[in-house]
């Protein structure tokens, strides 16, 4: 073939692949219609994500012990997979397909499924509470007050993460969500970018695919350039591994929704480190003046001896030792 009619048939292979968008696009917009908002009643909820396991380990009893003596006055929900029975008093459980449970995978997923949010539109926020989390004092109305569409534990360049280069913010464990914004910008990104529909849509249901992933694989191997084998196995193995390929729903909201929402606004570092400390937690309460941050995310995960001295013991309703002053 010479160069010309290579040319030529790249141009026509161009041409072609505009129509094909264009129809995925109207094909998808028949499924996503626009975003219709509601109006909340209601300022805040505080959602607590549970595992599939039968039974809270130790620190989770801990997490959920600083929850409700700080904020025990606030409208809490547990989020659990579907025929789980769960009860504790305080809380009202919302239940989910099992899908979404089980794996941090699994977990990925719900945080760019549009139904979890529509759940709770009748809130203006949720404060999303992994029960590794640890709150310190009722500062949540005046993070609401705010205004920004998503705040989270600031990422650090720090030895207990080193992968992180730059100051960002932040994650998803400890997080303040505005329900509209983020409504807005998962039904943009469905609208604007169709193929992360049909992409969520194949990952979410994988586990009733297993058959026609092995069918795949195989056909990978007789046609190792077909996109249309590449591509549902890419997206199954990114899906299935997160953190690897920076798919974690909170990377989303730190780093991509703006790009189908503009005016989505994060928190700035210093606002998040007042909000909540992750890696490095002596570090950060010396960047943050040495004060208490609202909470923490993974506390028995990075430098738990740090966080001891301000635990909750029991029934106890003091902490056991003097506080730190936390005022801003």
């Amino acid at each position: 073939m010479n160069g010309m009619s290579y040319q030529t048939e790249r141009a026509n292979t161009k041409e072609n692949v505009r129509p094909a968008k264009k129809a995925l696009r109207a094909l998808t917009r028949l499924f996503v219609p626009p975003y219709q908002p509601s109006r909340p009643s209601r300022k805040v909820a505080i959602v607590v994500p549970l595992s599939t396991r039968p039974a809270l380990l130790p620190e989770e009893e801990v997490s959920l012990r600083h929850l409700r003596h700080f904020l025990g006055a606030y409208d809490k929900y547990l989020i659990a997979p579907a025929g789980a029975s769960i009860q504790r008093d305080g809380f009202n459980t919302v239940h989910f397909p099992r899908k979404f449970f089980g794996s941090l995978a699994a977990h990925a997923r719900i945080g760019f499924w549009p139904p979890f949010y529509e759940a709770f539109q009748d809130y203006e926020y949720i404060l999303i509470y992994h029960l590794d989390a640890l709150v310190f004092s009722d500062e949540l109305m005046q993070w609401c007050d705010a205004g920004w569409d998503y705040i989270g534990a600031p990422w650090l360049p720090c030895s207990d993460t080193p992968w992180v280069k730059q100051p960002a913010v932040g994650n998803g464990g400890f997080a303040l969500m505005k329900v509209e914004s983020s409504l807005r910008a998962l039904n943009n990104r469905y609208r604007d970018d169709p193929l992360t529909y049909w992409a969520d849509l194949l990952t979410s249901n994988g586990h009733r695919l297993t058959p026609v992933f092995r069918m795949l694989e195989k056909l990978k191997q007789r046609f190792p350039h077909a996109r249309v084998v590449q591509w549902p196995l890419e997206r199954w193995e990114k899906s299935e591994n997160p953190a690897r390929y920076g798919l974690n729903n909170d990377f989303f909201w730190a780093f991509h929704a703006v790009r189908y929402l503009p005016s989505f606004k994060v928190a700035p570092v210093d606002a998040a480190l007042q909000f909540a400390f992750e890696g490095s937690p002596r570090m950060c309460f010396e960047l943050n003046k040495q004060r208490l941050p609202f909470g923490c995310h993974a506390w028995a995960r990075y430098d738990r001896a740090f966080w001891e001295q301000f635990l909750l013991r029991g029934s106890e309703r003091q902490m056991t030792t003097v506080q730190i002053d936390s005022s801003r």
